[in-house]
């Protein structure tokens, strides 16, 4: 298996679109829907990349990000957010996030934002 994807979102739907989405890319992917969960994953393996949401029923990923960077500098973090506000974004980008990705979004902005980490 490829690298270890991450993500942290409450939305079901949007973290199995992003799964098979991944999984048909040979990514190893894992998919979590709370803040205290997915930071109990990144403990126990570090994520390649990294997909958080900003708003989570148990906390917030926007003030969750300095904490996430700290424990993984060199992870990539995709922000995903239904509001987009721009703030949000300027707020993600400012606090170490690589990418910020608006729900919804195509799968062809998804391959785009991943290949740019890969690259």
């Amino acid at each position: 298996m490829g690298d270890f994807i991450l993500i942290i979102d409450d939305e079901p739907d949007i973290c199995k679109l992003l799964q098979l989405s991944l999984l048909r890319r040979g990514y190893n992917v894992k998919y979590v829907h709370a803040l205290a969960d997915g930071m109990k994953c990144i403990q126990d393996k570090r994520p390649d990349i990294l997909f958080l949401d900003i708003h989570l029923p148990d906390g917030s990923g926007l003030e969750a990000l300095p904490a996430i960077k700290k424990q993984c500098p060199e992870t990539p973090i995709v922000t995903i957010s239904a509001y987009d506000t721009g703030m949000e974004m300027e707020q993600a980008l400012s606090a170490g996030a690589s990418f910020f990705l608006p729900k919804p979004f195509s799968l062809k902005r998804l391959q785009e934002v991943i290949y740019q980490i890969k690259s």
